[in-house]
This record gives C-alpha cells, sequence and structure tokens, in this order.
C-alpha cells in the first residue's frame, strides 16, 4: 500500500509516486491505471492524477486512450529495439565526448570499485556490482559535459529500465566490458571508447531481441536488480 501523500507541490510529488510505481514494476507494463482506486491509495483528488499521467504520457512510459482510459506502456520487439539502438548512438557519443574530460582520477577510483564488486559477488547476489555501474555510467554521462545529451540519455534509459529494471546480462559477462571502457576513457581514446559503449549495448540489446522470440519469456520479472540497464 503507497504512503497517503501529505505534502504541497501535489502535481510533482503525485507524477514522481506514479512513476516509481511503473519503474518498480508496482504497476505492471499493459495494466491499466484505474484513478480512482490511485487517487484513494495515495489520498488525492482525481486531478493531479490526471495532470500526472498526461506528462507520463509525454514521456512515453503511460498510454492514454481517446476515451481517457490509461494504461502502463507496454513495448513491442521492435520499439525495445529502437530504444537500445537510440542508446547505442547517445551513450557512445557521450563516452566519445567524455574522453576528452573525464577526470582519469575517478576512472581508477571506478576501476577499483568494479573490481571489489565482482569479488563480493555470492550467488545472485550483485548488489555492490549494480552500484557500482549506476553509478559509473551516470558519472560518464555527466562527464561527457552536454547537458542536452544527458537529458536525452537519460529518457531512453529510462523507457528501457521500465521495461527490464534489472540485469540483461551477468556481472561475470560485463565486467570486462566496463573495464575496457574505462582503460579506454583513461587513454582519451574517444574513438575506442565509443565503439566500446556501443558494442556493450549492443550486445545487451541482441539478448532482449533473442529473450522476445522465447514465447512467455518476461524479461522484467526475471531481471534481478538495475544495473546492466543503466
Amino acid at each position: 500500500m503507497a504512503e497517503k501523500i501529505n505534502y504541497e507541490n501535489l502535481d510533482g510529488i503525485v507524477y514522481k509516486r506514479i512513476k516509481n510505481m511503473i519503474l518498480s514494476n508496482e504497476l505492471e507494463r499493459g495494466t491499466k491505471i484505474v484513478q480512482n482506486e490511485l487517487a484513494e491509495e495515495l489520498g488525492v483528488s482525481r486531478t493531479p492524477i490526471r495532470r500526472a499521467l498526461s506528462q507520463l504520457a509525454k514521456e512515453h512510459l503511460v498510454e492514454v486512450s481517446q476515451r481517457g482510459l490509461a494504461y502502463v506502456r507496454d513495448f513491442s520487439r521492435k520499439e525495445m529495439t529502437t530504444i537500445f539502438e537510440i542508446r547505442e548512438v547517445l551513450e557512445g557519443l557521450a563516452c566519445r565526448k567524455a574522453a576528452q574530460t573525464v577526470n582519469k582520477e575517478k576512472l581508477g577510483h571506478y576501476k577499483g570499485v568494479y573490481r571489489e564488486a565482482m569479488e563480493s559477488i555470492t550467488g545472485d547476489d550483485w548488489r555492490a556490482y549494480q552500484e557500482a555501474d549506476v553509478k559509473f555510467h551516470f558519472f560518464v554521462i555527466e562527464a561527457s559535459g552536454v547537458r542536452l545529451l544527458e537529458d536525452m540519455v537519460k529518457s531512453f534509459r529510462i523507457l528501457s529500465s521500465s521495461f527490464i529494471p534489472g540485469l540483461v546480462r551477468s556481472p561475470q559477462e560485463t565486467f570486462r566490458e566496463h573495464i575496457a571502457i574505462i582503460d579506454a576513457l583513461g587513454r582519451s581514446d574517444a574513438e575506442g571508447a565509443e565503439n566500446l559503449m556501443r558494442e556493450h549495448l549492443r550486445r545487451s540489446r541482441d539478448v532482449i531481441e533473442r529473450a522476445y522470440l522465447e514465447k512467455g519469456k518476461d524479461l522484467r520479472k526475471k531481471s534481478k536488480n538495475m544495473s546492466d540497464m543503466l
């Protein structure tokens, strides 16, 4: 049960709450959003609910029919493939830009954090790796120094994580890819860093495409934690 809202600036708070409910799979993709029930659960009127759903529709996380019915957005294989293709271009470009200005000392820090995270893995507990990966990807995007690019990348990252809020591939598979990206950035190898990031995302895209072809396989429910999707 969601905690009721008793704060000012309801529109912004309700928007963030519903968005988090979608990203955490509390509101599952493809399901109808019953506005009266959601308003009662959050302790607000339907007005901020409608405004939040309108904003989320612009962000492609919600679909609103002509009759005003709202559904959590579900993506087809073609749509999700396109999202990853766009991410390849944008995050590859972020790497290219970051290679010229990135803080080399911080790169060394992340390399050490990744190694420690790998050593801490026990069975299916990948939380330390997840935390390292999330922070590193945000670091690279911000290091690009291009605010417009940063906003665009984060937008498409949200779309993909709304579908699969977890790992697409295991740390054992992606660890070397991340280290290679860090090394390329450390050499100020803009082209190499871009190519490595694009290949990194391309491999995850291939896994998703194969999963779509396996009848009934739901990546969103099988994923463990947010890591390689970020």
